[in-house]
């Protein structure tokens, strides 16, 4: 008698801290790979994190310390496991302290298609030096005098070029 194969297709997205040096990261990919594997798990796909700006501030409290982030490499991972094994992956991804979070969902092997934005790079916190400070002052200066102001659309309408005389003389009488 066959045994029924249970197994079911998930994803895992997570957002690894912002402070993982880039070196580090291909390692704490193979971290939560193997966690998956070590669940009973099989990596079908995966996305290689890329550092993002967050849309919000994010919070992680490890011991008694709170952190906040707006910042981090997210990524994901596409896997199928036994759905009773998921109790056990949740438990490490939990105990992972390389996640600032991690949303893991069940989905169908027919969305697996990868869809490529255009990249667009992080913004990461960078000090400008004064000669390129003022270049990108006169460069913006430069731009906004190219931009020729229509103030037309400013002014409020003329009301009285749109009353008839005939109703002024009736309104006078």
């Amino acid at each position: 008698m066959s045994e029924e194969n249970n197994e079911r297709f998930y994803e895992v997205g997570y957002l690894l801290l912002p402070t993982t040096a880039e070196t580090e990261v291909e390692k704490e990919v193979a971290i939560l790979k193997s966690a998956i594997e070590t669940a009973g798990g099989a990596v079908h796909s995966d996305a290689y994190p890329e550092y993002i700006d967050l849309a919000y501030t994010m919070e992680k409290t490890v011991g008694s310390k709170k952190s906040k982030y707006s910042q981090g490499y997210f990524g994901w991972i596409k896997f199928t496991i036994d759905p009773s094994a998921i109790a056990v992956l949740t438990k490490a991804l939990d105990g992972n302290l390389a996640l600032i979070r991690y949303i893991l969902v069940k989905t169908s092997v027919e969305n697996t298609v990868v869809f490529k934005k255009p990249k667009i790079d992080a913004k990461r916190e960078t000090v400008l030096s004064e000669e390129e400070m003022d270049a990108l002052i006169a460069a913006t200066e430069a731009e906004s005098a190219d931009v020729e102001v229509k103030e037309e659309h400013e002014k409020l309408p003329d009301l009285a070029l749109d009353i008839a005389p005939e109703s002024i003389a009736s309104t006078e009488a």
